[in-house]
């Protein structure tokens, strides 16, 4: 009778979750705390400032860091977040000052080139234009010099 009735899909979806989680090596919290490789039952809780490496109060207190100036591993945790939180904010705002800098000399470039092309346009167009007045001035100089010539001619032989 156990298999004749119906599957309880919510309790079954639990057990699958249960069992996944069972089945994980290492669970969050336990990766949260390190522990010291010289003192095996320390928890890493402190920041060696001149060695620039996490540590633990024993190594403080005897090992290698009794020299050492030392922070509480949270606060040197939250300084050096908000560093690199002040860091990227200063390359993004880098970035975008960087962007608008090329934006802006895209745009000055597009201003050159269109400048350009109506200087040359400009340009082309007045030099038509003084060919046109040179070729007009030719021709009215090769037709006063034929007139002056055809009057020479007419002259001389009228001598």
């Amino acid at each position: 009778g156990v298999h004749g009735r119906q599957r309880n899909l919510l309790g079954e979806n639990i057990m699958d979750i249960y069992k996944q989680e069972s089945a994980r090596p290492l669970h969050a919290k336990a990766e949260q705390h390190l522990m010291c490789e010289e003192h095996e039952d320390e928890r890493i809780n402190i920041y060696c400032l001149r060695c620039e490496t996490p540590t633990c109060s024993l190594c403080k207190v005897f090992g290698a860091h009794k020299d050492c100036e030392v922070a509480p591993l949270p606060a040197v945790y939250q300084r050096q977040k908000s560093e690199l939180s002040d860091g990227i904010a200063m390359l993004v705002a880098g970035n975008d000052r960087i962007q608008a800098i090329i934006t802006q000399m895209e745009e000055i470039c597009r201003t050159i080139e269109e400048n350009g092309r109506r200087q040359k346009q400009h340009l082309g167009l007045r030099f038509d234009s003084l060919c046109s007045i040179l070729e007009e001035r030719k021709k009215e100089l090769l037709q006063s010099i034929a007139r002056e010539q055809e009057e020479t001619v007419q002259r001389v032989r009228g001598l």
